[in-house]
Parts: structure tokens; sequence; C-alpha cells
């Protein structure tokens, strides 16, 4: 499929006339993908369209989200209608759609908006760009350049996609843009304290149980640059926690002094979920795609049809491979 990279202008030109869109995030969405999708729904609903905003796989999204207003997603499995304008949203390949690949393949159109690295060209338009911190500030200017008045909710959601995949704006991909849109958003009346405490300082007591299963489980490869540790699907039940809890546990492994890579391990209907974050100029996101993942060079994912012990081996195996992985500038 040859796929048309759209311009600012161009996105809002297709967008102009209203019609049947389907909007669709990742599988185990994220903040950005989330709020990415929600945002632009608000949008599009301003400008007469009839959205459907889908989850990719299950039936629920994630809970620590539910503060958002408009927090409606249909399961992909329980859609039966032909949109006109399939946009997948936050996904940089078909595969990321999960059970609403099948809905992209019908619609008469696609659009991806989208901020990863490895595109794959599946689309029939795309508007992106990989410089950009989140999917979530792509959309918001859409939603600046637009003849609609960014309401703060739309604010909301863009805020908390662009905090969430820059950590709060202390990732390498926070940019000065970043800031600047971050200003944008709080002008139109959000709170930034009350987002934090709802995204970062809601936690249950099982989930803080969990971090500490993680924390006593760390291990580490290549001579210590590589920490890694893992969660089992058996963590889960007996704590009663759910998947949505392990947002923040890269994160955690991380902040590891002394280390350049961190890896997440988290067992996951019979497959194993492997994420990974950098430090520095080690990049993750070519490591994960020798496994047939994706992601950006802090932070990538692949999973693989093994078990834990296998993964671990595997991991081990190949650390060195993956913080031999630099950037240009290895002296960066």
């Amino acid at each position: 499929m040859s796929t048309r990279i759209l311009l600012r202008e161009e996105v809002l030109d297709l967008l102009a006339t209203p019609r049947e869109v389907a909007i669709c995030g990742h599988v185990n969405p994220d903040g950005d993908s989330l709020g990415s999708a929600l945002a632009l729904t608000a949008l599009l609903r301003a400008k007469g369209h009839t959205v459907t905003n889908l989850l990719a796989k299950g039936n629920k999204a994630p809970e620590l989200y539910d503060f958002f207003e408009d927090y409606t997603f249909t399961p992909a499995a329980d859609y039966n209608r032909k949109p006109d304008l399939f946009i997948a949203i936050d996904v940089p390949n078909k595969d990321r759609l999960g059970e609403a690949a099948v809905h992209f393949d019908r619609a008469t159109e696609t659009l991806v908006i989208d901020h990863h690295p490895d595109y794959t060209g599946f689309a029939t338009h795309y508007y992106g760009d990989p410089s950009v911190s989140a999917t979530g500030a792509l959309v918001w200017r859409l939603i600046m350049a637009s003849e609609v008045t960014p309401t703060k909710a739309m604010a909301t959601y863009c805020y908390v996609a662009l905090i969430t995949d820059t950590g709060r704006f202390s990732f390498q991909n926070t940019t000065a843009e970043a800031f600047k849109a971050a200003g944008e958003m709080v002008s139109f009346g959000l709170d930034p304290s009350a987002i934090t405490r709802l995204v970062y300082d809601s936690r249950l007591l099982a989930s803080l149980q969990l971090d500490a299963r993680l924390i006593s489980r760390i291990a580490y490869a290549a001579e210590g640059r590589v920490v890694y540790s893992w969660v089992t699907e058996s963590d889960f039940v007996e704590l009663n926690v759910s998947r949505d809890e392990t947002e923040g546990l890269p994160t955690i492994l991380r902040s590891v002094k002394g280390t350049d890579v961190a890896v997440l391990l988290r067992e996951e209907d019979g497959r194993v979920r492997v994420n990974l974050r950098a430090k520095g100029c080690c990049d993750v996101g070519a490591f994960a795609r020798r496994f047939g993942g994706g992601g950006h060079q802090a932070a990538a994912g692949f999973t693989l049809e093994a078990t834990l012990e296998e993964v671990k081996a595997l991991i081990v195996k190949e650390a060195r491979t993956c913080v031999a992985l630099q950037a240009d500038n290895p002296s960066a």
C-alpha cells in the first residue's frame, strides 16, 4: 500500500466533512494512546462526525484513567459498523490494533496518527513526527489549528498523554515543544497537580505490593549495565491486581543507579511481554525490533511465545547486544 504523508492542514481537510469514524489505539493502551484517542474523538464530534472509540483488545479500558470525561470505549469484538474512516492512533504497525484490525481493513479510508519511528506504511494516510514527545502532542497541534475552540477536557486528555510518555518531563524525548504545548494545555483550565495525583499518587496498596515483588527479584546482566525483573500471572491473582497496574514498573527498574537498560518481564496469557527502558544513548527500540517488536530509542517492547524462564535466559544472553546498540553519538 502506498501511504500519503499528510501535513497538519491536510489532515484537517481530510476531517472537514462529517462521516462515520472509528478510532483505535494499540493493545494494552497507555496514557498516550488513551488520551490521544479521547482528545481526537472530542475534536471530531465537535466537527459533526459520528465517532466510535474502540478497544483493540479486551472489554474494559484501564481503571487508572477513569477520571477522564466521556471515558467510554467499545470493544472491537462488539463493533459491527463499516467506518468511512478508521484512525489508528499511537499505532506504528497493524498488528498492534489487535481485534480492531479487521475493522481497519473494512474501512473506506485509513489514517495513522503516531510518533513512533518505525511506522510500517499500512494506512492510506499518515500524519506523524518521531521527534514529537507524544502522539497526544500531535493531536493537540490539530486541535489548536482547527476552528474548534479547545476545551478543558481536550487539554486534559492531551496533557495526560504528554506527561505519561515523557515520564513527567524526565525522559530523553522531552523537548522544548513539549513544555510549550503543556503550557498551552494548562491555559485551558486543567490543574497539573490534580492530574499528577490522579495518575501517579492514587495507587492501591496491592499495587505497591506488586512493586515490592518486582524489586525483590531484581537481577543484573552485562556486568550490571542491564537490570531486569519480572511479575508473574500468579502475582496478579494473589494480589488481586489488574495488569493496568504495571505501567509504572519499568520506570522503577530504570531508576536503579549505574544501569543503562531496564527490562521488565510480564507473564501475559501464556506469553511474556518484554518492556525495555534506556538511559543515555542505548537504543532499545532497535533491540526490540530484532524480536518482532518496536518502539522508541529509550522505550520499546516485544512479546514472545515462551516461558518466563526462557525469556530470562534470553535477556541474560542478549544483554550485551542490548547495551551495544548505541545512538550515533555514544559519548552523549
